[in-house]
């Protein structure tokens, strides 16, 4: 039976295998708003940049990250917690005030007033940052 405690476990471990072997504090993506989601776990909470306030985690008093309300992309590191990159992307093009041309009459026109923070952006499905916390 699936809800059978293992010989020489506990009931905490008996929870802690019954949503699988995800360690405390790792962050998962959560399609939080497709229809049919059901709500979280409350071992789980959502990465909003809240202090944790539960006294059955090892986690009570940590302030989670905001990974949602700030919409950052994780990157991989050897040590967590470290943050970088810009909130803003510009590439400035110079051609001394010249016109570029390709020897006839064709001319390269350069707009350089065309620049937004989306239109960096691969094309991207947005999720839900959500942690485990017990």
């Amino acid at each position: 039976m699936a809800d059978q405690l293992i010989t020489g476990t506990t009931l905490v471990e008996k929870e802690t295998r019954s949503i699988g072997d995800v360690p405390v504090g790792t962050i998962l993506s959560f399609a939080k708003s497709l229809t049919g989601v059901p709500t979280l776990p409350n071992s789980f909470v959502e990465c909003n940049g809240q202090t944790l306030v539960d006294a059955n985690s090892t986690l009570n008093g940590t302030v989670i990250p905001d990974l949602n309300g700030d919409n950052r992309f994780l990157r991989g590191n050897a040590t967590s917690g470290g943050t970088g990159g810009s909130e803003t992307h510009t590439h400035t093009l110079s051609n001394n005030g010249e016109i570029a041309t390709d020897g006839g009459n064709n001319s390269l026109s350069i707009n350089s007033d065309a620049t937004s923070a989306a239109s960096t952006l691969p094309t991207y499905y947005g999720v839900v940052w959500i942690m485990r916390v017990k």
